[in-house]
């Protein structure tokens, strides 16, 4: 059994909010990369009306991205930080009862 730590999360839960942003922002990634292929095909295949719109939706796509991108890089680098804490906090701890 995992002890909650003074920061009210414990060691697995903070591991599985890194393991979440990580596999997100690689999921995240891979689609970017799919409208970023589209984005460069569409002057070829959709030079209309309807492809100019696409091509504003895709320019919009591209900025919300990035800022969701650099969110979930925030929450991955705190919850590794707090991670990092805990561990350091527990191990001083275990020093301090240990008598060293």
């Amino acid at each position: 059994m995992t002890t909650p730590n003074r920061y009210g999360y414990d060691d697995a839960t903070l591991q599985g909010i890194i393991n979440a942003t990580e596999t997100s922002l690689q999921q995240m990634a891979q689609l970017n990369q799919n409208v970023l292929n589209i984005q460069a095909m569409l002057p070829q295949v959709n030079n209309s009306t309807s492809g100019m719109k696409l091509a504003t939706a895709i320019g919009e796509w591209s900025g919300d991205f990035n800022v969701v991108k650099n969110q979930l890089d925030g929450l991955n680098a705190k919850a590794t930080g707090l991670l990092q804490t805990n561990r350091s906090a527990n191990n001083d701890a275990d020093s301090a009862s240990n008598g060293r």
